[in-house]
């Protein structure tokens, strides 16, 4: 099991050493930037359901979804092996 040794949820002054400092700003950003893709260009703004049940099952809709679409797009441009069509039952 992998421990955090650094846990960041209030301002930077909050934060002791210009090291740790910097750590935690740019740990930070990076998970509002994944916040911000998964709100905006994954569907999740749009959850009907807010528990972490609810969050859980809107995850597996919008991977579905993505993989689902991503298929299409590879079918129709014709760049799945007919090999793994074969065995999908396609042709």
């Amino acid at each position: 099991m992998r421990r955090l040794n650094n846990v960041f949820l209030g301002r930077s002054s909050d934060v002791e050493g210009e090291e740790k400092r910097d750590f935690c700003q740019k740990s930070r950003s990076a998970t509002e930037g994944f916040i911000a893709v998964a709100k905006n260009l994954r569907g999740f703004g749009k959850s009907l359901w807010h528990t972490l049940n609810g969050h859980k099952m809107w995850s597996l809709i919008c991977q579905t979804a993505y993989n689902l679409k991503k298929f299409l797009q590879l079918y129709y441009k014709e760049e799945i092996e007919e090999e793994k069509l074969s065995k999908l039952g396609l042709i």
